[in-house]
C-alpha cells in the first residue's frame, strides 16, 4: 500500500464523491419538496438520460403521468407546461446519479489498474461501488411505491411514495457518504474501526450516532408524509405539547410512524435530545485530542435552528433544503468524532 501522500489523488477522488453525494441529497430534497419525484414513471438507465426531444415525446410522457394516482387526485389541473417544470427536477436527480456513477467508476478502474487500490482500500472502494448501485436501485424501489394505489394508516389513498421506502433510500445514501468520508479519514489519519477505543468519549459518540440515525429516519418520515406542514408553531404544536390527533389510532407504532401529527411530534422532540446530547458531549470531551468539539456545537445549533425556521415558514423550499443539508453536515462532524475515538486498526 502506498503511503497517504501518494494516495492524494485517491483522496481528491473520494472527496469529490462526498461533494457529489451532498449535492445529490440537495437535488433530491428539491425534487421531493416540489412534488417532482413521480413525473418520470419509467426507469431507463441508458436512453432515460435524454429528456423528451419533441412535442410528441412530451405528450407521451405526460400521458403516462396521467395514469398514476398523484395526477388523478392532486394534479389533474396540470397542463403540459406545468408537467415540464416538475419533470425537470426528477430528470436532473436521475442524471446527477448517472454522472456520479461515471465519477465513481471510471477513476476506480484507473486507480485499480495503476496500483493505487490494494488490500483494505481495494475492498473498501469495492463496497462503495456496490453501495452506490444499491442506493440507485432503492431509488427506483421508492418511486415504484408512488406509481400504484397504496393507503395510509387511516385507509386513505396515498398520492406519493412510501415514506418508509423514502427513509430507506435516504439512509442508504447517507451510509455510502459515511463510507466514503471514513475512507478519507483512514487514508489521512490512519485506519480506525467503528468500534470504540474503550474511552468514555468513544462510547458517547457511538450512542450519539444511534440517536442521530433515529432522528434522520424520522426526518425522512416527516418529508415523505409532508408532515412538516401540519403544525407551524414553535415550541408547542398549536398550543399543545402532544396534539390529540397524534394518538388517534389504537396502534402507538402507527401513531408515531405513519400519522403526520405523531411523526412531526417525534421529529420535533428528538431534536431536543440530539441538540442536548451533542452539546454535552462536545463540552465534556473538548480536551480529547483532535475532537472537533466546536464544529459539533456549531453544526447541531445550526441544524436545530434550521429545523425551527423550516416549521415556522411552513417548509419553505430553501429552508427545507438547508435543513436536509444540515443533517449531512452534522453527520460529518460526528463521523470525525467517531474516527478520533475509534479503535486503531493494525496496518
Amino acid at each position: 500500500m502506498r503511503d497517504s501522500a501518494h494516495l492524494r489523488p485517491v483522496v481528491i477522488w473520494l472527496l469529490t464523491g462526498c461533494v457529489m453525494i451532498a449535492l445529490m441529497v440537495v437535488i433530491g430534497g428539491i425534487t421531493r419538496l416540489t412534488g417532482s419525484g413521480l413525473s418520470i414513471t419509467e426507469w431507463d438507465p441508458i436512453m432515460g438520460a435524454l429528456p423528451p426531444m419533441d412535442d410528441a415525446a412530451w405528450q407521451a410522457a405526460f400521458a403516462k403521468y396521467k395514469l398514476i394516482p398523484e395526477y388523478q387526485l392532486v394534479n389533474s389541473h396540470m397542463q403540459l407546461a406545468d408537467f415540464k417544470e416538475i419533470f425537470f427536477w426528477e430528470w436532473a436527480h436521475r442524471n446527477w446519479g448517472r454522472l456520479m456513477g461515471i465519477v465513481f467508476i471510471v477513476p476506480f478502474l484507473f486507480f485499480w489498474r495503476t496500483g493505487f487500490l490494494k488490500g483494505w482500500l481495494m475492498k473498501r472502494t469495492l463496497w462503495i461501488m456496490v453501495g452506490g448501485g444499491v442506493v440507485a436501485s432503492l431509488g427506483w424501489f421508492m418511486v415504484l411505491s408512488g406509481l400504484v394505489d397504496q393507503r395510509d394508516a387511516n385507509g386513505q389513498l396515498l398520492v406519493s411514495v412510501s415514506h418508509y421506502r423514502l427513509a430507506i433510500h435516504l439512509c442508504a445514501a447517507f451510509t455510502v457518504f459515511c463510507m466514503v468520508l471514513w475512507t478519507v479519514f483512514d487514508i489521512r489519519s490512519g485506519r480506525r474501526g467503528i468500534q470504540a477505543d474503550g474511552s468514555t468519549a468513544g462510547l458517547w459518540s457511538r450512542a450519539l450516532l444511534v440517536l442521530l440515525s433515529v432522528q434522520i429516519i424520522w426526518g425522512a418520515f416527516t418529508a415523505g408524509l409532508d408532515a412538516g406542514h401540519g403544525y407551524n408553531t414553535w415550541p408547542l404544536m398549536d398550543g399543545t405539547f402532544l396534539p390529540e390527533n397524534a394518538t388517534a389510532l389504537d396502534s402507538h407504532w402507527l401513531n408515531f410512524t405513519a400519522r403526520k401529527d405523531g411523526v412531526q411530534f417525534m421529529h420535533r422532540n428528538l431534536a431536543w435530545l440530539v441538540a442536548a446530547g451533542f452539546i454535552v458531549f462536545a463540552w465534556r470531551f473538548r480536551g480529547v485530542e483532535h475532537l472537533p468539539w466546536k464544529l459539533l456545537i456549531v453544526a447541531v445549533l445550526m441544524q436545530f435552528t434550521l429545523g425551527v425556521v423550516t416549521i415556522l415558514t411552513q417548509v419553505h423550499l430553501a429552508m427545507g433544503i438547508l435543513h436536509q443539508f444540515g443533517a449531512l453536515l452534522l453527520l460529518s462532524a460526528l463521523l470525525m468524532a467517531l474516527h478520533v475515538t475509534g479503535r486503531s486498526t493494525p496496518a
